[in-house]
């Protein structure tokens, strides 16, 4: 059975040896994968992936897909930030205050993420926080595109992505107008709309940057934010960023690009 997002997990307070009180998690996806929390943000990148290997052979810091798509009901520390086991090695990437960063240049950068507002973060590796690990086989994200004149379909989601020639790509909108500009769209008689979070953050691709999306499937997308249909409060929206692939709470009266879904 493949699992691509959307990972569900139940967790419960246990003592092992070695470690004080954890959070062990049970994955849904299979019934022997587990997640452990660290308890205190103390570590770097390289830190993180050690502190993981040394639970025991099997076990491996999460993606920052798997550590996206993990249950909002999981049971994270409150105010932490934690590591993922993903990193982007770039000459000129940059790194500063924002999700995408916009000062200083270093060479290497590591997926963090925030849960309390679900951002990602290109943080530098020297940075300390938490980390979340698990026993689970590490499951690829499928990549199951086909391009269509209508535009590109997911296979695996049914989701097709509107061209970008359809608009113009380098056009920017407030949240509440990008809004209306998908719903507005009548290509091939169907009905459009933003993306939600999970669903625009899913075609990112680590693999890739500048755009951090297979340009194959999805064309040259602007190296900015790209609204999702998703709020965080009434002021505050979702982007995902596609210079590095990143995800940041955006004002609604900020100007960011858009890319529009149909099912």
């Amino acid at each position: 059975m493949k699992h691509t997002r959307g990972y569900a997990a139940v967790c419960w307070p246990i003592i092992v040896k070695k470690y004080s009180l954890f959070l062990l998690c049970v994955l849904s996806f299979t019934a022997s994968a587990q997640v452990h929390l660290s308890p205190l943000e103390n570590l770097t990148q390289e830190n993180a992936i050690q502190y993981c290997r040394d639970l025991g052979s099997s076990w491996r810091a999460l993606s920052i897909q798997e550590l996206f798509t993990l249950s909002k009901n999981t049971p994270f520390h409150e105010g932490f930030s934690y590591w993922s086991g993903t990193k982007i090695i770039s000459g000129n990437a940059i790194t500063g205050t924002g999700s995408e960063g916009d000062g200083g240049v270093i060479e290497v950068l590591g997926y963090s993420f925030y849960p309390k507002e679900r951002n990602i973060t290109l943080s530098p590796p020297t940075k300390k926080i938490s980390v979340a690990c698990t026993n689970a086989p590490e499951i690829k994200q499928s990549r199951d595109y086909r391009l269509t004149t209508k535009g590109t379909e997911d296979t695996g989601t049914g989701l097709l992505w509107h061209s970008l020639d359809a608009t113009d790509k380098r056009a920017k909108y407030s949240f509440e107008q990008a809004k209306e500009m998908c719903e507005s769209l009548t290509l091939d008689g169907r009905s459009w709309r933003l993306p939600t979070s999970d669903e625009l953050y899913g075609i990112v691709d680590t693999a890739f940057l500048r755009p951090s999306v297979d340009m194959k499937f999805f064309g040259p997308m602007m190296h900015r934010y790209y609204w999702t249909g998703d709020s965080l409060n009434s002021q505050e929206a979702y982007a995902v960023g596609f210079k590095l692939g990143s995800v940041a709470t955006v004002s609604k009266s900020e100007a960011a690009h858009a890319r529009c879904v149909s099912e």
